[in-house]
Parts: structure tokens; C-alpha cells; sequence
């Protein structure tokens, strides 16, 4: 229990930030050496394993924004509202694409689908499920919506790229244990792979935009590197004036990043995964696409973290792939300072959007209906207990 003591909170404090200050003069030394090597071709200074997760020979590259005029650009996004009750689940989903197209003189018209704030669909459980099953239910139930607008508004509308909020792979917070959840990961998984399929053929760029990632992939890349060029390149030598290992411990990626790229900057591709046969997610889905899965990070703005980008390769040639994608993604996240997001990504947002009063209005309706039952009865936790 923390003792809330004027003097004694003020103690608490002032070490936390102590602390943060210590760990962000660190962080910024960490970048500061690795930025004056970002434009160097370091490929040759490393064995043929050191860059087995990359795919080019910088760790960043300039990205030219690219004129929209002519372009029709879609995002999908999922709305959820769940409640656990005595004796029954309820979710309220509603997964919408909204679609720019641009015209000259920078005239935007939008499209929407399956249309403008569509009505949400009602999920109804009443199997016996713990807690975090229940989570995971609900955020398959979700995924599941949101690939199938993505899948369904290619067929009705012509698109040149299509962003998904979020990882274009399910997590592996979302793989299931349990077996009445299984079955449910796997036709999550044969939609996502006539996703693929769908954009693959059409010729749509198919990207996941990762607002607030917590990844440690590009970091992690760096721990392993380092050690190796440090007896190469003189500008690293800074490293060993401090414990940067156990910087990179505690850092993610967009911490590092966020320091390490200049605006319209992004990274080097990385692979999706160290290794897909032990990351599970993308072992489940397949070696024909798991190898076509990849990521950088972008930068669009100045004071706004770099978005993670996962994409999906659209041909033998993966950085053309890439630089089109990052091309598209900073003419559309550029506009303002402090918030560097796809602008159709945000519109998507707003049109999938749930509130709370939604699943309310529902929950009651099912009251009229059904009666008071004690499956409907509120749990405590409902109550803040």
C-alpha cells in the first residue's frame, strides 16, 4: 500500500523521476553513437549471419513523399465492446473500411464500407469461459471482422493500398490454449490468409500500421550487432564509455527510434521474426506467406513516435515493396507535428468507434426480452468491485 504522507509521497516522486531522467540520458547517448553510422553500408563489415534478419545494407533510409492525386487509399478498423456476466458474454463489434480517393488540387472524396458507421454486430457467449479466454474470444471475434471488411472491400471497390490498424498477423496473446478457442484461431487464420491472397492478386499493397508499439525487434538487432562492429567502426567506440547493453535492455524500439530517425526517415526491412519456426504466429500461418511478411519503422513527424509498419511483400522484390508502402504512408501522416497516423487510418477509427452507453442499450433490450435471469445478473467486477 503506498503511504500517501505529504513528504513521504514527495520522496516517491522525485526518485521515479530521477530515475526516468537517468534512463533518458541514457537512451539519448545510445542513439547519438548509433546515429553516425545510420548512413553507412555496413553489410560488409559483418559475417553472412550478422544480417540474416535484414534486408538491406543501411540501417536507414530517406523517404521521398509521394503525390496522391489519383490514389485511392483504404484503412480498416474494429470497434469492441465486451461484458462479462453471471452467466453469459456479450461483444458488440463493428469493423468499417474507410477509403480516400484523391483528386487534383487535393480534393478528397470517401468511400465507405460496408458503409458509414454501420450497425455493430451482437456476440452472444454462453459457454463457460475464465477471464483471459474471454479476452482472447473477443479479440479474435474482432480481428475476424476486420479481415473480412478488408477482404470484402477489395472485391467491391478498387484500391492501390490497403492499412490495417494494428499487426497484420494475429498476436501471440491472441493464439488460444483452450480447446474451444482453437478452432476459432484457425478460421481467424484461413481469413487472414485469403487476405493475402486477395491483395496478392489484385495488386493491393496490403500494410498494418502499429500506432504504439512495444516492440524490441530493431533494438534487439542492434545488441547483436554491436558487439560485432565495434572493433570495425571507430564512430562506436562511444559505446564502451557506458553499459549500453543494459540500455538496450530497457529500451524499446520506438524509445531508440524516436531519437535515432530524422523526420521522413525509416529503417532498414526487417524480418517479421527472428525465427518463424519458433515464433508461433507466423509458423501457424503458413511458409508461402510467412516469408512474405516484413517490417520497418517510419518517422513521418517531428514530435510523434515512428509507427511500426508490417507489410506484405507483393513480389520477388521486397524494398520496392517497402519504399511504395513508406512512400504512401508519409504523404498521409505528415500533416501535422504531433501526430504522425495515416489520415484514413484515423477517419477508420472514428467510424469504428463503440461506446460503452451502446452494449448498455443492448443489454437491456435483451432484460425486456429474456427477464432478470441470473445468467444476466451483473458481476461485481461490473460494479468496480
Amino acid at each position: 500500500m503506498v503511504d500517501l504522507r505529504p513528504w513521504v509521497l514527495e520522496s516517491h516522486i522525485s526518485r521515479i523521476a530521477s530515475e526516468i531522467r537517468e534512463v533518458e540520458r541514457s537512451r539519448k547517448r545510445l542513439a547519438e553513437v548509433f546515429r553516425k553510422i545510420k548512413d553507412m553500408d555496413i553489410s560488409g563489415l559483418l559475417g553472412r549471419a550478422g544480417f540474416l534478419d535484414i534486408f538491406e545494407k543501411k540501417l536507414a533510409y530517406p523517404v521521398s513523399p509521394v503525390g496522391l492525386e489519383g490514389m485511392r487509399v483504404a484503412a480498416v478498423d474494429g470497434g469492441l465492446i465486451s461484458r462479462s456476466f453471471r452467466g453469459i458474454d456479450l461483444m458488440l463489434i463493428r469493423a468499417v473500411a474507410a477509403i480516400f480517393i484523391y483528386g487534383a488540387e487535393g480534393r478528397v472524396e470517401v468511400e465507405y464500407f460496408p458503409k458509414e458507421y454501420p450497425p455493430p454486430s451482437i456476440v452472444s457467449n454462453l459457454e463457460p469461459l475464465s477471464r483471459s479466454d474471454f479476452e482472447v474470444s473477443a479479440s479474435l471475434e474482432r480481428l475476424m471482422a476486420e479481415i473480412k471488411v478488408a477482404t470484402d472491400a477489395q472485391l467491391r471497390h478498387s484500391m492501390d493500398m490497403i492499412i490495417l490498424d494494428g499487426a497484420i498477423l494475429p498476436q501471440t496473446s491472441d493464439r488460444p490454449s483452450s480447446p474451444p478457442l482453437v478452432k476459432k484461431y484457425g478460421r481467424v487464420l484461413k481469413a487472414l490468409e485469403k487476405l493475402y491472397r486477395v491483395s496478392f492478386d489484385n495488386g493491393v499493397l496490403l500494410a498494418g500500421v502499429v500506432k504504439d508499439s512495444r516492440s524490441t525487434r530493431f533494438i534487439q538487432i542492434l545488441s547483436r550487432l554491436a558487439p560485432v562492429l565495434l572493433d570495425k567502426v571507430e564512430e562506436l567506440k562511444d559505446l564502451l564509455a557506458f553499459d549500453y547493453r543494459r540500455v538496450i535492455q530497457r529500451t524499446m524500439d520506438t524509445e531508440f527510434l524516436y531519437r535515432f530517425l530524422d523526420v521522413g526517415e525509416r529503417t532498414a526491412i526487417l524480418r517479421y521474426a527472428e525465427n518463424s519456426e519458433k515464433y508461433a504466429p507466423l509458423k501457424d500461418i503458413g511458409q508461402e506467406w510467412a516469408e512474405r511478411l516484413n517490417v520497418f519503422y517510419i518517422k513521418p513527424v517531428e514530435l510523434d513516435s515512428p509507427l511500426r509498419v508490417e507489410f506484405l511483400s507483393s513480389g520477388p522484390d521486397t524494398i520496392k515493396t517497402a519504399q511504395k508502402i513508406s512512400s504512401l504512408i508519409y504523404s498521409l501522416s505528415c500533416h501535422h507535428s504531433e501526430f504522425g497516423l495515416p489520415s484514413v487510418q484515423v477517419e477508420a477509427h472514428a467510424q469504428a468507434r463503440l461506446l460503452e452507453t451502446d452494449l448498455d442499450f443492448i443489454y437491456d433490450q435483451i432484460i425486456q426480452k429474456a427477464g432478470m435471469t441470473p445468467s444476466l445478473m451483473k458481476t461485481r467486477k461490473t460494479f468496480g468491485l
